[in-house]
């Protein structure tokens, strides 16, 4: 179903033009769809990492803070969708707490990887939770899912930085439907040393994307330069030599490509962002680095 060629087109329908010189080609589902790139997002995973100590660890510390607070406002039995469950588990402190609390579940990770999807199925059947797996984009879930029949708790966590908000929450909006809950996770620009974080990204993330450059025909060594990260954590690319097909669609030499993003956010702009896009919503702020946002639907 999800084949090279499914892939290759995702990958040149995903370009959008930014201004005449700049291309966004920041679509996330492209970045994991080979060992080789699956195996750098373990690698900074590690415990010994920079990005590890920045990120991962914090945001376990966090998660693990405020899961009895978000149990506490989810119904005793719904449907939980976990979008892009990666290898850490941090579903994990859920699941602990919706045990204390009583509550019934069926979790459902998705994603477009059959190997994240394996790890997540099988860690949640070990404990006897009842799980259904689904491969497929975001785009796609909705429609896969069809009108909920129990309420639906959609958890994107920090994933959610990867995205324009406006495009991923009115996603996730249609996949829980009426009745249903999402859950973001954000990383506070304010609460942490950007330009530290900056460099970490600038180290850890540079070979990211290079499977997504392959699919549209560039060499990620040859054709594109070093990748540099900017103060926003994008990623980003400039072509030096471009291709036949994507001259068609206007990418030359020289254009910039947008190639991976993780924004950071304020307090402000994050309900800015929320007060915009949704109606009702609770954030929890313990004072940490992280702030996540439970969202009504």
């Amino acid at each position: 179903m999800y084949g090279r060629e499914w892939f290759k087109e995702r990958a040149f329908s995903s370009l959008k033009r930014i201004d005449d010189h700049t291309w966004d080609f920041s679509d996330s589902l492209l970045l994991y769809i080979s060992p080789s790139a699956t195996d750098t997002y373990e690698a900074m995973q590690e415990t010994d990492t920079p990005y590890y100590k920045m990120v991962t660890k914090p945001e376990r510390e966090y998660l693990e803070a405020i899961a009895e607070n978000v149990v506490k406002k989810l119904p005793d039995n719904f449907e939980y969708i976990d979008l892009g469950p990666g290898t850490e588990h941090k579903e994990q402190f859920f699941f602990d707490e919706l045990k204390k609390q009583g509550k019934k579940f069926t979790y459902i990770p998705v994603d477009i990887s059959q190997y994240y999807l394996d790890l997540s199925e099988k860690h949640a059947a070990e404990q006897g939770i009842p799980v259904k797996s689904i491969q497929a984009s975001f785009e796609e879930l909705a429609d896969r899912l069809g009108s909920p029949k129990t309420p639906r708790f959609v958890n994107i966590g920090l994933t959610f930085s990867n995205y324009k908000p406006s495009v991923i929450l009115s996603s996730m909006k249609d996949i829980a439907g009426p009745g249903g809950f999402l859950f973001i996770n954000a990383h506070m620009s304010d609460r942490t040393d950007m330009d530290v974080l900056q460099e970490v990204y600038a180290l850890d993330a540079k070979s990211l994307a290079d499977e997504k450059l392959v699919l549209i025909g560039l060499d990620p060594e040859r054709d594109v330069t070093p990748r540099t990260a900017d103060k926003a954590i994008q990623v980003w690319g400039t072509v030096i030599h471009s291709n036949d097909p994507l001259r068609e669609m206007g990418v030359t030499e020289d254009d910039k490509l947008l190639l991976f993003q993780s924004l950071r956010y304020t307090k402000d702009s994050l309900e800015n962002v929320l007060r915009e896009n949704t109606v009702r919503y609770h954030l929890f702020d313990t004072g940490a680095a992280f702030i996540a946002a439970l969202i009504d639907i």
